[in-house]
């Protein structure tokens, strides 16, 4: 389950992601069209279970109102030292993307018997898996190569449920529904 990115957003992703290049080595980046805000990674679905994972992610997002979130600031898992993970944040004030991810992985265990989340849920957008942790930099220094770390703001009045293909170049998502926050 993701929340997509608008154009301008991932435009300004890119632009920095230019920046970080020829400074942060070691990192498989993800391209700028597969970035989205995951809410719930389901893992293996089967085809015959995904009627009622429509179902209950419909009744999930029924409950969302739409809302709007900021993507900014660099970031990465962990925050400081070498990160495994290069992440840009996202902000959402209102407490309403935490709600739907709660939601969702909640419908999904109960409907499917998903395993819920034990982490706890940092609402981010992936820019990058560290694959040489010996050739990346600390995350203070990949966050200070970018210079304007505001990428704009997203009005989310959907959620989508892709499907990935791993690839050796990366990820391809690929849209199988669409959910409208609010019904």
């Amino acid at each position: 389950m993701a929340i997509e990115l608008n154009d301008a957003c991932r435009e300004a992703i890119q632009s920095a992601l230019e920046e970080l290049k020829p400074v942060v080595a070691g990192v498989r980046w993800v391209k700028p069209q597969a970035m989205h805000l995951t809410l719930k990674f389901i893992g293996q679905l089967d085809e015959a279970d995904l009627p009622r994972a429509v179902e209950c992610l419909q009744g999930a997002a029924a409950g969302s109102a739409p809302f709007t979130m900021a993507v900014s600031g660099l970031s990465g898992f962990p925050p400081r030292g070498t990160p495994r993970v290069v992440h840009v944040e996202v902000r959402e004030p209102t407490g309403t993307v935490l709600a739907l991810q709660r939601e969702v992985d909640a419908a999904l265990a109960r409907e499917l018997g998903i395993p819920r989340e034990k982490r706890q849920f940092t609402p981010h957008v992936t820019l990058g898996r560290v694959k040489d942790r010996r050739a990346c930099p600390k995350m203070d220094v990949i966050s200070s190569a970018v210079a304007d770390q505001d990428f704009g703001e997203v009005a989310v009045d959907c959620m989508v449920l892709m499907k990935s293909d791993l690839r050796p170049d990366g990820a391809i998502y690929t849209r199988l529904h669409s959910f409208a926050l609010g019904g």
